[in-house]
């Protein structure tokens, strides 16, 4: 009778489900910071610039998002994912340290990213505020709020499989637009190989 009454201890969520919810979920977070902070981002990266060289900041912008988005947060968010949750799980550390290194540690990418973009745009010339504003608004910004919301979310997104398959859908719709993003500013194929000093 005691042992009816007693509830039955939770059953762990496997590391690879839990690893996939921080990627799926780290990965919406960013894209919908960044689709918030594009369009004054891309605004300020062609601030002084003639329009031919401000379509391509503006492109060079939305394309270190988009490969951020599309490779750099599912890599980060699953690999990082493994390790801080394996780490939690065997007592190595607390949750909250836990979600104090995937903090840091999106933080670092979100702030290699920004630099990054300022390297590709200027070839090493002087950077000017607005492309360091750019920098900081569209890229470093949707890092970094990816980078401290999103340990908050996978608890919720691991507890059901139909969580897990809608934040997965998302991450997969969140990736294909800010993709699609890059046709709308591909400025004309002859001014690529300037872009990236060639």
């Amino acid at each position: 009778m005691i042992m009816a009454t007693l509830a039955a201890p939770p059953v762990a969520q496997p590391l690879a489900t839990r690893a996939l919810a921080t990627a799926a979920s780290y990965v919406v977070i960013y894209g919908v910071a960044f689709a918030f902070l594009a369009p004054p981002a891309t605004q300020m990266a062609a601030g002084g610039y003639a329009a031919l060289d401000a379509a391509s900041v503006s492109f060079a912008l939305i394309l270190i998002a988009a490969l951020t988005v599309t490779f750099g947060a599912t890599i980060f968010g699953y690999s990082v994912g493994w390790k801080v949750e394996s780490d939690v799980r065997n007592n190595r550390m607390s949750q909250t340290r836990g979600s104090v290194e995937f903090a840091t540690l999106g933080t670092l990418l979100a702030l290699a990213t920004g630099g990054v973009f300022l390297l590709i745009v200027t070839g090493g010339t002087g950077i000017s505020p607005s492309l360091i504003g750019a920098a900081v608004l569209g890229l470093v910004m949707p890092g970094m709020v990816a980078a401290f919301f999103t340990r908050s979310a996978v608890e919720h997104v691991a507890a059901a499989k139909r969580d897990l398959l809608a934040t997965g859908v998302s991450a997969l719709v969140v990736i294909v637009l800010v993709n699609y993003l890059i046709v709308g500013s591909l400025p004309p194929l002859a001014d690529l190989p300037q872009l990236f000093g060639l």
